[in-house]
């Protein structure tokens, strides 16, 4: 769509704010003529069944509610008695439909029957045209179970739509361009079906969850008009697969245990946000050894269009040990003593061969708990251990444990009671 010269030229006098203004009611107003408005009358059915009242109440909310998901609504059977007689001859007479169509201003008008056999329902539909007034599109449908009943009006109305809504209506939707992501797992993602109206909206909010998956380098929709209305294609470029995955400068590590802990491995797809996944867990790895400067890159090459290597270069650093273990809070017990409690140690000349004074966080945590403990058997029940604190401060390792004592319980009186088969005094003895 082009704006003309002379709708540009009038805008040039705007202030800045009316301008913008002005801009957001014409897209608003372009968009609109995009929408979907309803343009047919839809009538309530007439009920062929043992129990009409009953059946009657049943398909007028039906078809209410599926017309409601499409922003329509249906003509209030009292109104529509007005025009039709539901106890005559079937189906009506095209100049009876043609009063409908003139008096609400629609189209199209769609009228139908429903018929119950034992347990079973057919639908007998027909679609009124002003612009072909002899003629009267039929559509039908049967053997359905009377359980069905919403399904059966459902497709009903996709019947009606897809001729009377053509224009606006998703004929089908299929993905093309994937070679390896199967197209049942793509469709999973797309909420938008066929026979829904065509909604820009939800098309779009359709691709992202495609898009979301990983596996595609772009997305992009299709829209094409045919006679059964619009048909849908996502077209997707996949992400290149993984050839081969290298790692170079493991030299305190083995590469196999970097190579498990990155966890990409060849004929996988291409995912950026896997592989940063996997830097993470690669410098975890080397932290959890004492290497707390280590510092992982990965980068990418492409031997071919749809191929990918992937290098994981390592700079592992030195291994950083712990220098000094604080506690604070820790009124009534020395800081020897709680490092008696503890497992995690700081640094010693034997470290070198022992790892005495390595961080290793799963030991740490339970420390924590250690020193719960080791308060409660001294009587501070109440104590409270917060979550310890690491700092790194240059080539050392800083662990704080706060501490919240609370009051220190002692034993007081004991006594036993009861039928005692021991004298009570050899008893507390």
């Amino acid at each position: 769509m082009q704006l003309s010269s002379r709708f540009l030229n009038c805008l040039k006098p705007l202030p800045n704010i009316a301008l913008t203004q002005l801009l957001m009611l014409c897209f608003l107003a372009i968009s609109s003529a995009f929408a979907a408005e309803q343009n047919t009358a839809f009538l309530p059915f007439k009920i062929n069944a043992p129990h009409p009242q009953e059946m009657r109440l049943l398909t007028d909310e039906a078809l209410r509610k599926e017309l409601e998901a499409k922003k329509f609504s249906m003509l209030p059977r009292e109104k529509a008695r007005g025009f039709i007689d539901y106890e005559g001859t079937w189906p009506p007479l095209s100049a009876d439909l043609a009063k409908v169509a003139e008096e609400t201003g629609f189209d199209y008008v769609a009228v139908g029957a429903i018929t119950q056999i034992a347990g079973q329902l057919s639908i007998d539909i027909q679609v009124f045209d002003i612009l072909s007034p002899d003629t009267v599109h039929s559509f039908y449908r049967g053997g359905m179970p009377a359980t069905e009943l919403n399904t059966a009006i459902r497709e009903s109305l996709t019947d009606i739509l897809n001729y009377t809504s053509r224009d606006f209506l998703v004929a089908s939707i299929a993905p093309e361009g994937n070679t390896r992501i199967d197209s049942g797992a793509i469709l999973r993602k797309i909420t938008t079906k066929p026979g829904d109206l065509y909604d820009p909206v939800q098309l779009r909010s359709d691709l992202k969850a495609i898009f979301s998956m990983g596996y595609f380098d772009n997305v992009e929709i299709e829209a094409k008009d045919t006679d059964k209305g619009k048909e849908i294609i996502f077209r997707v470029k996949e992400k290149p697969v993984i050839k081969k995955v290298l790692i170079s400068g493991t030299d305190e590590l083995e590469e196999n245990e970097v190579r498990d802990a990155a966890g990409i491995i060849p004929n996988s797809i291409l995912n950026p946000t896997r592989l940063n996944e996997a830097v993470e867990r690669i410098n975890e790895l080397y932290k959890s050894k004492g290497y707390y400067n280590t510092r992982t890159t990965a980068s990418i090459s492409y031997p071919s269009e749809n191929q990918a290597e992937v290098t994981f270069s390592i700079d592992e650093g030195s291994k950083i040990f712990i220098g000094e273990i604080i506690f604070e809070g820790n009124n009534s017990f020395d800081d020897d003593d709680l490092e008696d409690a503890i497992e995690t140690a700081k640094r010693n000349w034997l470290s070198w061969i022992t790892d005495t004074g390595v961080l290793k966080m799963e030991i740490l945590k339970q420390d924590a708990f250690r020193i719960g403990a080791f308060y409660n058997n001294n009587g501070f029940i109440e104590v409270k251990v917060a979550d310890p604190v690491v700092e790194q401060k240059e080539d050392e390792l800083f662990i704080t444990f706060r501490i919240e004592e609370g009051p220190r319980y002692r034993v007081g009186t004991v006594d036993i009671a009861g039928d005692l088969i021991e004298d009570k005094d050899k008893l507390l003895s």
